[in-house]
């Protein structure tokens, strides 16, 4: 029965005869050796780890050639591949003097100074970015990827390490060392690419990740579009919009090159957004600082016609959130409402009685047509309730589905919409003023 020192031994030879397969083929230096190995052995960098297999190599060729199981030409084939020690070995024993091959993966570039060089670099643009956090991502040249899968193919894979990876954390630890800025493999402040070449000349490029705020926006006056909206001549249609109002406002705080925001839904642009406000996601784009605080945020954007409530961070799952529920949360709008002829206390009981969990056929507004695909939804009104302000003028609180076009419901729109307030007043009704008060929650 063999005994666990036999088995060490065992695999600790077939690890040495591992390594003189590949060093008979592949010129190899300390650190590509060792990644051959990586998962044998604990705290040990790969550039150790293969020092000492070289090590052992050269003691096992040393005791094989006195042996004469193997003769000086054999140590000579190794030590071109290998160098230091089977290079010391070759020339004691023959007194002729042999030089190392470049490493067949990294030509010799990849060492502790290359890395450290790098990380400066890197440690230097992260300063100029502000960054509390960061991730290192390689991209090598493809030649040298198979290079590399050319050796590791000899051990089956089972116990190796990729270059990519040694170096992301390699350069990595060292940035952190420089720094005191630690990596985050989830939401990093900045993602820094390195892209080695197959001279392993490299460039380093930056991407910074934007900020995404969770907030919640208010629209108090009514010509304010959600975006900016501008006609065929290039001219602007609206003065303001909310997007305009978020980025002049705060876009120098966080000295970003662009503010983009994400809402569930929209108002109309001569519609207000009352109430409870809109769900938001402000997305700060190339941020040149993220440290802003949450109250100073919320002081200035909250304007006289607009107001934004910042909650904390959000998401991009936040954003897929919002968009994906804007059609699906129900909402409640006040509309005020003036119709051709007068109508009674009774008619607006009867208009009120009728839009009890009443289903609405919509096919696309006609104000719409020219930028959305005409297709008929089927909306459900909850209820309705209706007070009168005068013989023609009356104001409805809609608590309605989300996507439900309410200037719609209100005048039939040639008859695209049905049921609609007209057809059951039995007299034309036109929306004269739009407010949102309510949009669900998530």
């Amino acid at each position: 029965m063999e005994t666990p020192q036999q088995n060490r031994c065992g695999e600790h030879c077939s690890i040495i005869e591992t390594a003189a397969k590949i060093l008979s083929e592949y010129p190899l230096c300390d650190r590509c050796l060792g990644r051959v190995f990586a998962k044998k052995g604990i705290e040990l960098s790969n550039e150790e780890r293969g020092r000492a297999i070289k090590t052992l190599l050269a003691m096992k060729l040393y005791t094989d050639y006195t042996s004469e199981i193997i003769d000086a030409e054999y140590i000579g084939k190794i030590a071109s591949n290998t160098g230091d020690p089977v290079t010391r070995l070759y020339r004691k024993i023959t007194g002729r003097e042999i030089f190392a091959n470049p490493c067949h993966i990294c030509l010799h570039r990849v060492s502790s100074d290359y890395i450290d060089e790098i990380a400066r670099r890197v440690a230097v643009k992260l300063s100029e970015l502000n960054a509390s956090s960061f991730i290192i991502g390689v991209k090598l040249d493809s030649e040298v990827v198979k290079k590399e899968l050319d050796v590791h193919v000899l051990t089956g894979l089972e116990s190796s390490e990729s270059l990519k990876n040694e170096l992301k954390r390699e350069i990595g630890k060292r940035v952190t060392q420089l720094t005191n800025i630690p990596p985050d493999f989830d939401k990093p402040d900045v993602v820094v690419i390195v892209d080695v070449n197959k001279d392993f000349d490299y460039s380093i490029q930056t991407q910074v990740n934007p900020i995404l705020l969770k907030a919640i926006y208010f629209k108090r006056g009514r010509r304010i579009s959600h975006v900016p909206w501008f006609t065929s001549n290039g001219s602007r249609k609206y003065p303001e919009s909310i997007q305009d109002f978020i980025r002049d406002s705060i876009a120098s705080l966080f000295d970003a090159r662009d503010i983009k925001i994400h809402a569930a839904g929209r108002e109309d642009v001569d519609a207000r957004m009352l109430g409870s406000g809109r769900p938001l996601v402000i997305e700060v784009k190339e941020p040149g600082f993220r440290n802003v605080d949450l109250d100073l945020l919320n002081y200035i954007l909250d304007d006289q016609f607009i107001k934004v409530s910042v909650i904390g961070a959000a998401t991009r799952r936040d954003i897929e959130s919002i968009k994906e529920g804007s059609r699906k949360r129900r909402k409640i709008y006040r509309v005020t409402v003036l119709t051709e002829k007068p109508v009674s206390e009774g008619d607006l009981e009867k208009l009120s009685s009728f839009f009890k969990e009443r289903s609405v056929k919509q096919r696309t507004p006609m104000r719409i047509l020219r930028r959305k695909k005409d297709r008929e939804r089927i909306k459900r009104v909850h209820r309705i309730e209706v007070i009168s302000v005068s013989s023609r003028v009356f104001e409805a609180l809609i608590y309605c589905d989300g996507g439900l076009y309410v200037k719609e419901l209100v005048h039939c729109d040639n008859g695209r919409t049905t049921p609609c307030f007209s057809e059951i007043l039995g007299t034309p009704a036109y929306p004269l003023e739009l407010d949102v008060l309510y949009v669900e929650k998530a």
